[in-house]
């Protein structure tokens, strides 16, 4: 076993014994790295949750790289009240401006586990209804949230400090087509969450359903780490006796995620719940894959996830929807530069399309001058 895989076993030995409350094994004489160890773990999001793995070990523990996950634990520690007030408030204000919505991902994953600081928290991920983001930006705005950038996927993504990050969707995005078709309804046909009038909310099956969707497109991408197997693993042991189990298959093996998603939960049963598997080398490829990021264990993965094979139709969508919203930029920017260009939208907002293709027009005459200097310089050089 080389080094690499032995920070990935220990990593997730150490996991483990957290989830299952126990004490967790010094490994001694060891050449694996204490620093490095932090690294896998961060990048594997529960950087907080080893710190209280290692929390009783001595001298054994680089000063460091304690240091390091005491910090990763104490800031997590932190964020719950943060992200729990921020979550109130945020409920509170799409009800006010009368907005239908769904909390997709926020405090009710940190209740999957043990202790909720052990649920790192990066985002709260809200769906709301087509047309209602130019509304949303006023509300984040009203209360002092500003326009972060999003590298990870297509959501609007705000932030306010101390640091509470919230990211809102007009639609469900996967991988799999046939997923997103599953879940193309409107929000508001979702069920009503008791006590609320605009907020929705998944039934049982409806969240399982969304979050193997979620791991298998996180999984697809090679973004997938022991959170991810971690969060699916704990909601099905929480509601495995609750779910309709014939209805999930159902719809699983039309979307060609079953063989996957049963494969993930057994995964977590191995790495989390200590059982012992006859068909090792799908899970030992499966645990390679997601360490690497993609990069092996790629050819048994696309066997039970067919998936791994429309990443590159993923990213060229990506791709054709960022060439939209730049072309659309270009015909109708923002108001707020076109007032900079036509002070008399302050007064007559209604002149705002005149104006843009006004402006559209000034682009073409000014390109064709352009164009006719170039010529006009090469004419001269021939001569």
């Amino acid at each position: 076993m080389n080094v690499m895989q032995q920070e990935c076993r220990y990593l997730l030995l150490v996991a483990s014994a957290v989830m299952n409350q126990k004490k967790t094994p010094v490994l001694s004489n060891s050449l694996m790295s204490w620093r490095d160890l932090y690294q896998v773990a961060e990048a594997n999001q529960v950087a907080n949750l080893i710190y209280l793995g290692i929390l009783g070990f001595g001298s054994d523990i680089e000063k460091q790289a304690r240091t390091l996950f005491y910090k990763s634990y104490q800031k997590e520690l932190k964020n719950v009240p943060l992200y729990r007030s921020a979550e109130e408030v945020l409920l509170w204000q799409l009800e006010r401006h009368r907005i239908y919505f769904m909390i997709l991902e926020g405090q009710f994953l940190r209740e999957l586990y043990p202790q909720k600081e052990l649920r790192r928290m990066d985002r709260i991920r809200v769906w709301v209804s087509k047309g209602e983001l130019h509304r949303i930006d006023s509300i984040m705005r009203s209360m002092d949230y500003e326009l972060h950038e999003n590298r990870e996927d297509d959501g609007i993504l705000y932030y306010k400090i101390p640091g509470v990050y919230v990211a809102f969707y007009e639609k469900l995005r996967f991988v799999s087509k046939r997923m997103e078709k599953y879940f193309d309804s409107p929000v508001r046909m979702f069920s009503k969450v008791k006590g609320y009038r605009y907020l929705r909310c998944f039934d049982e099956e409806e969240a399982y359903l969304y979050m193997a969707g979620r791991a298998a497109s996180e999984y697809a991408l090679g973004r997938a780490g022991i959170r991810t197997v971690l969060d699916f693993w704990l909601y099905e042991k929480r509601h495995s006796e609750e779910l309709d189990w014939s209805y999930i298959n159902k719809v699983l093996k039309r979307k060609r995620l079953q063989e996957f998603s049963r494969h993930l939960l057994r995964l977590g049963n191995i790495w989390f719940g200590n059982e012992v598997c006859d068909e090792m080398e799908i899970y030992n490829a499966m645990e390679m894959y997601i360490f690497s990021r993609g990069e092996q264990g790629r050819q048994t993965s696309e066997k039970i996830l067919p998936l791994l094979q429309d990443v590159a139709d993923f990213y060229r969508r990506d791709r054709e929807g960022e060439w939209q919203i730049k072309e659309k930029e270009l015909l109708f920017p923002k108001r707020e530069y076109m007032e900079t260009l036509f002070p008399v939208l302050k007064k007559f907002p209604w002149l705002f399309f005149p104006c843009c293709l006004i402006r559209l027009w000034r682009i073409k005459v000014s390109r064709r001058k352009q164009l006719d200097e170039k010529k006009s310089k090469e004419d001269i050089r021939m001569e």
